[in-house]
């Protein structure tokens, strides 16, 4: 199997904007993020598509700038904050089951470790090192085996 690409394109979910664009600018360069996605219902019509090299059904509305919606090439990672339960996450799996030609890495926040009310200055940093320390490791590994991870 070839070396992964540099940057690993990547799709983020978060249920705040604001948040996703600060953990998107702090995974470059290593890591890419071409799609940003708040729900669950959303992940599940999406994420399939573009594992299978397909640009997503909806257009995401251009509220932010948190992806480049660069869909040239399909994603070899699926990143999840911590306001998705393991259960949700499991459902988007199965619904992509099958629908991509290289395994992909799934990054999954642990909701237990989520910060009482609004996150404090730095979250969205501290989010983003700790998610790159488990692709740096998947990487590290070739990218050969389809896991998840959580963080």
């Amino acid at each position: 199997m070839p070396s992964l690409p540099t940057p690993l394109r990547v799709v983020l979910c978060g249920r705040t904007p604001s948040i996703g664009k600060t953990v998107a600018t702090h995974l470059l360069p290593e890591y890419e993020v071409i799609h940003f996605i708040q729900t669950i219902e959303t992940a599940k019509a999406d994420i399939p598509r573009l594992l299978s090299g397909q640009s997503p059904q909806i257009p995401t509305p251009n509220i932010t700038t948190t992806a480049t919606h660069d869909y040239s090439q399909p994603p070899r990672a699926v990143i999840f904050g911590r306001g998705y339960e393991p259960y949700e996450v499991e459902d988007v799996r199965r619904a992509c089951a099958g629908r991509s030609a290289q395994p992909v890495a799934w990054v999954l926040g642990d909701p237990a470790q989520a910060p009482p009310g609004w996150p404090g200055p730095g979250y969205a940093a501290q989010v983003a090192e700790k998610v790159k320390g488990v692709l740096d490791g998947w990487r590290a590994g070739g990218g050969r085996t389809e896991e998840v991870f959580m963080y």
